[in-house]
Parts: C-alpha cells; sequence; structure tokens
C-alpha cells in the first residue's frame, strides 16, 4: 500500500509527524503535505505535471491525470497523450478520459505521437473515440441553436475543423443506429426492456447534423443504405400519442427523403404529430404545430401553408411570451424572407426576439437573411443576440471558428 494511502487510513498518525518536512523533492514528504492539506493548488499542479513528465506508479499516475483533466489546459495534451499505450489498463483509460476532456484539441498529439509510444491500433481507437466524441459535441450544439434543422451556409463548418475524414465514420454510426430507426418509426422504441444500459447516448438522439451533412456531400450513397427506410405506411387511423416527436436522426432522413421525392415518411411524421393534439386545448398545441410548420418549409417546400399555419396557432396563443412563440416567430421571419417580404420578415424577427428571454441566437449565423444584412433594424436584432448568447453555455452558442478556420 502507498504511502499516501496509509496516510489516509490513518490520519491520527499525522500529527505526530514533524511539520519540519525538508521539501517536496521526496514523493514520501509530498505525500505527507497533500494528506495535512498544507499544498496549496498550484503546487498540487506542479507535483502532478512533473510526476507525468517523469513518470511514477499507477496509483500516482492516475491521481494526476484525473487533476490534470479538470484543469483543461492545452499545454498539458502532451503530458497525457503519451500514457494512452500504458500497459497498466488503468492508466490507458484515465489518459483516455483526460484527453477527452480537450474534445478536437488533442487529435494533433495522438496523430503526432511516435510509434514507440503507441501502437497503431491503440492510436486508431483513441482517435475514433476522440472523433466520435468531436461529431456529437457538433450535433449538440446544432440542436441548441438550430432545433428544426433549418439549412444554413457553414452549417458543417464545426463538423469539419478537424484533419481527419468524417463521412465513413459518420456512416458507420448511422449504420449501426438503423434499428433504433425502425423502432423509432413505427413508435415503439424504449416501450420496452432493452436489456442493457449504455454508457454512450444513442447516435440516433443526437445525430442529426452528421445526416444532413451525409445528406449533402453523399446523396446517392445515403439512399442506397437507408433507403429501405423511407417506404413506410401511414398512421392516419392511430389513436396513440404518447410518442408523436422522432428523433433528430429519423427527422434528418425524413427530410432527406422528402428532398428526394420520397414524402412517406415524413407525411408519417407530421401525422403522428398532428394526432398528438387530440386531446389538448387549442392553446397548448403551438408547440407541435411549430415542429410540423417547420417540416413543411425544410422538407416539403410548403412555405405558404407553413406560414398560414404558424399565423393561425400564433393567433390562439395570444400575448403569451415563451421559447416556442419566440421559435414560431422565427420560422415566420424565414418564410417571409423567402416570399421576398422583407418589412414583414424584419418585423417577425423582432417579435421572435421580443416574445422570449431565450433568444433564437441562430440569427448570428443563419445566412438566409443575407437579405437584410444592411438593415439597422436587423443589426438591432444581432446585438441583442450577441448579448443573449453570453449567457448561454459554450456549446449553445453559434460556432465561433479560429482565425485559421476563418481565412
Amino acid at each position: 500500500m502507498s504511502a499516501l494511502i496509509s496516510l489516509l487510513l490513518f490520519p491520527a498518525c499525522l500529527q505526530a509527524q514533524d511539520e519540519d518536512l525538508a521539501g517536496l523533492d521526496s514523493p514520501t514528504a509530498f505525500e505527507r503535505e497533500m494528506a495535512a492539506g498544507k499544498l496549496d493548488d498550484a503546487s498540487l499542479l506542479a507535483h502532478y505535471r512533473k510526476l507525468l513528465d517523469e513518470g511514477g506508479g499507477a496509483v500516482q499516475l492516475i491521481a494526476a491525470l484525473e487533476r490534470i483533466r479538470r484543469e483543461k489546459n492545452a499545454d498539458d495534451i502532451s503530458r497525457i497523450v503519451k500514457y494512452i499505450g500504458d500497459l497498466d489498463p488503468d492508466v490507458a483509460e484515465a489518459a483516455m478520459d483526460a484527453l477527452r476532456a480537450f474534445g478536437r484539441e488533442a487529435l494533433p498529439a495522438v496523430e503526432g505521437l511516435p510509434a514507440s509510444q503507441v501502437d497503431a491500433r491503440t492510436r486508431k481507437e483513441v482517435i475514433e473515440r476522440l472523433l466520435k466524441d468531436h461529431i456529437y459535441f457538433c450535433c449538440q450544439r446544432d440542436m441548441a441553436i438550430n432545433p428544426f434543422q433549418l439549412d444554413f451556409d457553414d452549417r458543417f463548418l464545426e463538423l469539419d475543423s478537424v484533419s481527419q475524414e468524417l463521412d465513413e465514420l459518420m456512416f458507420r454510426m448511422l449504420r449501426d443506429s438503423l434499428a433504433d430507426v425502425r423502432e423509432d418509426i413505427s413508435g415503439s422504441r424504449y416501450y420496452y426492456y432493452r436489456g442493457y444500459v449504455s454508457a454512450d447516448i444513442p447516435f440516433i438522439d443526437y445525430g442529426g447534423l452528421a445526416v444532413a451533412a451525409l445528406a449533402s456531400r453523399h446523396p446517392e450513397r445515403l439512399m442506397k443504405e437507408a433507403g429501405e427506410l423511407a417506404e413506410v405506411e401511414s398512421s392516419a387511423d392511430a389513436y396513440y400519442w404518447g410518442n408523436a416527436n422522432r428523433s433528430p436522426v429519423t427527422l434528418a432522413l425524413a427530410i432527406f427523403f422528402a428532398r428526394q421525392g420520397r414524402t412517406a415518411l415524413v407525411d408519417k411524421v407530421v401525422t403522428d404529430m398532428e394526432s398528438g393534439t387530440r386531446w389538448m386545448q387549442s392553446t397548448q398545441t403551438l408547440g407541435l404545430h411549430v415542429r410540423v410548420a417547420a417540416l413543411q418549409m425544410v422538407a416539403l417546400g410548403e412555405h405558404e401553408a407553413a406560414l398560414e399555419r404558424l399565423n393561425e396557432h400564433l393567433k390562439q396563443a395570444g400575448s403569451a411570451l415563451s421559447s416556442t412563440v419566440s421559435q414560431a416567430h422565427y420560422l415566420r421571419a424565414r418564410i417571409l424572407v423567402h416570399l421576398k417580404e422583407e418589412g414583414a420578415a424584419l418585423h417577425a424577427l423582432e417579435d421572435s426576439m421580443e416574445s422570449s428571454g431565450t433568444a433564437m441566437v441562430l440569427a448570428l449565423v443563419d445566412s438566409h437573411f443575407k437579405p437584410l444584412a444592411d438593415e439597422r433594424r436587423f443589426q438591432t436584432v444581432l446585438n441583442y443576440c450577441r448579448l443573449a448568447a453570453r449567457r448561454l453555455d459554450e456549446s449553445q452558442r453559434p460556432y465561433e471558428p479560429t482565425p485559421d478556420e476563418q481565412e
């Protein structure tokens, strides 16, 4: 048992130790100081960094990796990366967890690690894990700022900000989730005991952006691999509405199929959503109708029908202030720009910002509003969105590329 563990198990012995320690160069002396709570955080970090630079026992290395991970200092990546191929699986796992905290920033260090420190298989597995995390975070950001899967310039900019090619990995992730998609389409997903618990969030629950990227880049291949899902039967006679919503991947596929002229899936999704309004008061249905209107716009190109739906149900909502009302006005603004009614679009965009304390910060990057760029009122909207974005977590703000990516 290490000196540190022994001291922690017998704290009474610490009181008998001489407080006049020789210094921190001796691990035993350091552990005595740490156990006694006499070291500040800066000294602990310095010790852990020195330990990672010079090596140590498994228990010490794991403690160091866990503490360094919380610091998230990019200068520590080179200290961590050499332990991903450690013979001790616990050390290797701690190093992997620490690297994942850095996201895509850790990729260059792993790619440049010499073969003497990590075997090819381990390097490949670590890179794939980091890329999956990158895809997840990009998709999560897109869901946060773009809940209706609207198209805009640079939507895939963050996804493409890594040196590795992602399309094959995203196709594999999609293939692995097709069984979940079938269940989601049928409405049976999650309604029985699945028999396992996974630490990873299923791809179907976040991968809409990834599917949209594949649809943009490889439409023929995507149709070949997932086209069987395009043909579904209508459920217009179904009265069960508990699972009317659909996952981001299912919606992205429905949008893709509809744009290819195969509308059966999006028709089914819309029918299922509308069936959920049968037992609701008219004032409670706006959220469902906003989602249906978004599909009418994005998948079917039915802008006038979507605008009519939004106008009708916004009247029923009255002067209520909510994020749903804000989203409805935002979609109206987008449709009105499409219809060349720019003055009305500006008014709808202002209504969107005034309807909720949670502003639609997508406006900061939404290229659909380019025709309004020179309008003073539109610049006021953008200034408001910038202020609103400062209150949000970084993962809920529009992606800001680095200077290198902007060039």
